[in-house]
């Protein structure tokens, strides 16, 4: 286990994708293992912290299906700053997760 925290968010969305946030706090670094969820249209995937993007994907549902899931991922959010994960368009329906540990 990284951190002493574990946490997860998951937020849907409709037509203009959806965002996951888990709130920044001042004494804590996010960092975030998982990335997840499902999307009706062709669409990027990012994890950022609220500005930076620190991880991007693509999903082509042509090939792929309507499901991603991007384990084992070790992406630090730094300290004070909120872990957000995207899908950043879809048609009618999409749902994103992320979720992490906190440090320390």
């Amino acid at each position: 286990m990284i951190g002493n925290s574990y946490w997860s968010q998951g937020a849907a969305g409709t037509n203009s994708g959806a965002t996951a946030t888990q709130a920044a706090d001042s004494t804590r670094q996010w960092i975030v293992t998982s990335l997840s969820g499902h999307t009706d249209a062709n669409s990027l995937l990012q994890i950022t912290d609220g500005t930076n993007i620190l991880f991007e994907g693509r999903i082509d549902i042509s090939k792929k299906g309507f499901h991603f899931n991007y384990t084992g991922l070790v992406i630090p959010i730094g300290q004070g700053k909120a872990a957000e994960g995207k899908v950043i368009s879809s048609t009618n329906d999409c749902f994103v997760a992320i979720c992490g540990h906190s440090a320390p």
